[in-house]
């Protein structure tokens, strides 16, 4: 007989417990979202790097630590959840007991990947492939995506292919029409169809088209302000040569 653990997380009404005394589903929604995007948008500051578990885990407390307690920490019950692109199932996430051995599988393949030298298109789906295994971990309570995604961006830009942070939370959530039909799917749902096994017939496509997308942008942004920056040292030594005649 499976005995069904109760989720310390919780409150009575399902709605996960926080610090802001919120009740209601939907509300904390509203705040995860607002605060955890005041949080990512400043992720390239506060952050630089050693790639692991322990640096997973900081990410997390940052974006979170207003919201949960339990920000930062790994979760100790198991979860599941009915995903939209896969009709009456959950993915198959990391057992408790494999959280951190997964994680330290991940980052060491993470780790030791030269990109150098490697092109957009060579890099997009080996990078969104590593992504995918670790979001498939899912190794907080809540959160997963977004400390994903915070994470890709930190190692992108490190690794010399910065994605667009800006653009990606753009696609954070699922839009639907006056019917309630979707017409545009999350990238959560699509880390869904990334990460599922072989057997099941994922379909990266669309998270490779979303990453290689951001990459494209972050590159473009770059250059720039790179260009914004030449241009401002130049006009600055013109006046000074100007001041000097």
């Amino acid at each position: 007989m499976r005995i069904k653990l109760k989720d310390p997380y919780i409150q009575e009404n399902g709605t996960l417990k926080n610090k802001l005394g919120i009740k209601e589903y939907d509300e904390l929604n509203r705040a995860e979202r607002d605060i955890g995007f005041v949080k990512l948008i400043d992720i390239e500051e506060t952050f630089k790097q050693k790639y692991d578990k322990e640096y997973l885990k900081t990410v997390h407390k940052h974006i979170f630590e207003d919201i949960f307690d339990w920000a930062g920490e790994f979760r100790t019950v198991p979860i599941e959840k009915v995903e939209v692109v896969i009709p009456g199932l959950s993915v198959q996430y990391s057992e408790l007991k494999s959280i951190e051995r997964d994680l330290d599988k991940i980052f060491s393949e993470l780790n030791d990947i030269s990109w150098q030298g490697k092109s957009v298109d060579q890099i997009v789906p080996v990078f969104t492939n590593k992504l995918a295994k670790l979001w498939r971990v899912h190794p907080f309570r809540d959160g997963n995506t977004r400390t994903t995604l915070a994470f890709a961006e930190i190692y992108s830009r490190e690794n010399g292919f910065p994605m667009d942070i800006g653009m990606l939370l753009d696609n954070l959530s699922r839009k639907t029409n006056e019917q309630g039909k979707i017409t545009r799917f999350s990238i959560r749902d699509k880390f869904v169809l990334a990460s599922l096994d072989k057997k099941d017939y994922p379909e990266p496509e669309h998270l490779e088209a979303l990453i290689k997308r951001a990459i494209q942008m972050g590159i473009k942004k770059e250059q720039e302000n790179q260009n914004k920056m030449l241009n401002n040292k130049e006009a600055v030594r013109e006046s000074y040569e100007e001041a000097e005649r």
